[in-house]
């Protein structure tokens, strides 16, 4: 089951660089945005 954008929770977590290294190596981040798209 997909989470409605209503349920999706954001939280900066730039303070915890072993966290953001393991995001940034799997690219999340790219792909949350390609699910759920961006906006400006």
């Amino acid at each position: 089951m997909t989470p409605s954008v209503s349920q999706i929770r954001v939280q900066d977590i730039d303070y915890c660089g072993i966290v953001a290294g393991i995001i940034d190596q799997m690219c999340l981040v790219e792909q949350i945005n390609q699910i759920l798209g961006t906006h400006h």
